[in-house]
């Protein structure tokens, strides 16, 4: 009989726990973000499903920096609408 697979979900919860001590020396507002973070992946299970990579860590930053980068973008608009509109009113 072959290996069986282990869960993509099992394997993120067993990177969530090797991470614990990590966690626990971060800050708290950083231990807050990591949870997010975490949270963020967790979201994204079905990403890491597909995905045929050996180790889960690698799907779940990829899922933590999209989800961050489509943050700052978000961001990005916001701010040039904000200029744009500040520079039609003075003029």
């Amino acid at each position: 009989m072959g290996r069986t697979v282990i869960p993509y979900s099992r394997q993120m919860q067993q990177v969530e726990s090797s991470l614990n001590e990590f966690r626990r020396g971060l800050r708290k507002p950083d231990q807050m973000i990591f949870d997010e973070l975490i949270r963020t992946a967790k979201m994204q299970v079905q990403a890491g499903v597909m995905a045929s990579a050996p180790y889960p860590i690698d799907s779940m930053l990829l899922t933590m920096i999209i989800d961050l980068k489509k943050e700052i973008s978000s961001l990005k608009y916001e701010l040039h609408k904000l200029a744009s509109r500040k520079e039609g009113d003075a003029s």
